[in-house]
């Protein structure tokens, strides 16, 4: 399953993270999920379910953020939002697109508690 390998990835990520800040706990780790990041929501969270149980932190949580799918128009230099897949400028008609945002699975956040200095 793609969704575990990247799950099981990220939860290293968020591993070293900790290890890198001396965290004694890592409570939630966000992460947003695009409509093109071929990446679905429900798999990514059954997986880290599964998979947390075998991490440091079993009673973290996973906060998905959905994001939209936002394009720049290089004909009117418009943003806007697109919904549907549909990759047509709503306000020109131009399918001359650049996404800039909605294709990615990414970390956002990890709240963790650090180890006090003193």
């Amino acid at each position: 399953m793609h969704e575990e390998s990247l799950v099981r990835s990220l939860l290293h990520q968020v591993e070293e993270l900790a290890r890198q800040h001396h965290a004694t706990e890592v409570e939630d780790i966000e992460v947003e999920i695009g409509p093109l990041s071929g990446v679905e929501s429900l798999l990514v969270q059954e997986a880290f379910e599964r998979l947390k149980d075998g991490c440091k932190w079993p009673n973290c949580t996973l906060t998905i953020t959905p994001v939209g799918l936002m394009v720049f128009c290089n004909q009117c230099s418009e943003e806007s939002e697109l919904f549907d897949f549909q990759f047509i400028c709503t306000h020109c008609g131009s399918t001359s697109l650049r996404i800039l945002s909605g294709d990615a699975f990414r970390l956002l956040n990890v709240r963790m508690q650090i180890e006090s200095a003193g």
